[in-house]
């Protein structure tokens, strides 16, 4: 059993004896104890709270799991009011400041904490905590409700599942590729981590205020299913969907170990648009980033996952919500693709957040285009 750098034999103590346990710590309780006979697409409902990844935002209330596929890849994300205000009270934080979104300051202690009032908005920025809160999470289960069975305070639980082949085959389908071969292989996930060359592709979907949740499922469900289909084709592997900006949002990579292929700028570029054409009822916009990216296993040996990081993982994200409803890529996407300067036409430059000097900027068309 391989050790995580720094950390020694404690990989050992907490990633589980069994091949199912280190399936489990790649995805959230939510999906290993969802149960195996769910339909796709999966919805389930449930109060919680949510932090931005820096703890810059909190929001709380009702959020909706969703597992979108097919019978051989699975993905996940979680959809709901809350998640909007997370992501809404994020981008009002500035440095070490904390942004309480409304609900969550509504079910806050309102006489321990103080805060300031944001202008033109209802979210509040935290000042300090007069004492340190006396809650009691006992009374509070008592009151309210109990824990999921699967959450416990002192080791996650799956790292104690025993083999069981039906859900280990259900895990199977929510991890990548370049994941299951390393498990299969008894390989330690930390020599996953490498820097390399990879196209980042990241595809924004946004829905209409009056859309219904049943609306939203649907059409994730439906953009899901031809994102896969169409980058498989060429080695293109979806990494994580996730909710930003009153959208869903896809992180797909082309390159990523044992999917190198020749042409996958090209590749990238042109399985964008199909996907492009197909989301015509919804307009996905797109942005399209090629460089050298972190590719790794990140988080705790109990629960980590693999990703991809990077300045041009950035880029290609801002490229995504600066210029909407087109495939858009950058100079090296552009240069890589040796494509004929038909197929492409340079968008005018704009200030994008976190992002200097990215040089030209280019709306692929696509050979039909062609003058």
């Amino acid at each position: 059993m391989g050790s995580i750098p720094g950390q020694g034999e404690h990989w050992s103590v907490f990633s589980g004896t069994y091949k199912i346990c280190k399936l489990a710590a790649n995805v959230p309780d939510l999906v290993v104890f969802e149960g195996l006979d769910r339909p796709i697409p999966d919805v389930e409902h449930f109060h919680g709270v949510l932090l931005f990844a820096d703890i810059s935002g909190i929001s709380a209330g009702k959020l909706s799991k969703v597992v979108m596929g097919d019978h051989e890849s699975r993905y996940y994300a979680l959809i709901g009011c809350a998640v909007d205000e997370v992501r809404k009270a994020e981008g009002l934080a500035l440095a070490n400041t904390i942004i309480l979104s409304p609900n969550a300051w509504e079910l806050c202690d309102r006489d321990n904490i103080v805060v300031e009032q944001i202008e033109n908005d209802r979210a509040v920025k935290v000042r300090y905590i007069k004492r340190d809160p006396q809650f009691s999470v006992e009374d509070y289960t008592k009151s309210f409700g109990n824990h999921l069975e699967y959450q416990e305070v002192t080791i996650r639980k799956t790292s104690r599942l025993l083999p069981n082949q039906p859900l280990e085959a259900v895990l199977r389908k929510y991890l990548l590729r370049t994941v299951l071969l390393k498990i299969d292989d008894g390989v330690p996930l930390e020599y996953l981590s490498e820097m390399r060359p990879a196209t980042v592709v990241f595809v924004n979907l946004q829905f209409v205020e009056a859309a219904t949740m049943h609306n939203q499922c649907q059409s994730i469900q439906a953009c899901c299913l031809e994102i896969n289909n169409e980058f498989k084709k060429y080695q293109g592997r979806i990494n994580k969907v996730f909710m930003f900006d009153k959208g869903c949002t896809f992180l797909c990579c082309f390159g990523l170990p044992g999917d190198k292929g020749e042409d996958e700028c090209a590749n990238a570029l042109q399985s964008a648009h199909n996907v492009h054409e197909f989301c015509t009822k919804i307009v996905p916009s797109i942005g399209i980033a090629t460089g050298p990216l972190f590719c790794g296993v990140v988080g705790h040996p109990l629960r980590h996952e693999y990703t991809v990081i990077g300045r041009k993982v950035n880029l290609a994200a801002r490229l995504m919500m600066t210029y909407p409803g087109v495939v858009s890529c950058d100079e090296q996407t552009h240069y890589h693709a040796k494509m004929p300067s038909s197929y492409f036409s340079e968008l005018p430059k704009r200030a994008m957040k976190g992002v200097q000097n990215p040089g030209p900027i280019y709306q692929y068309l696509s050979k039909k285009h062609q003058k």
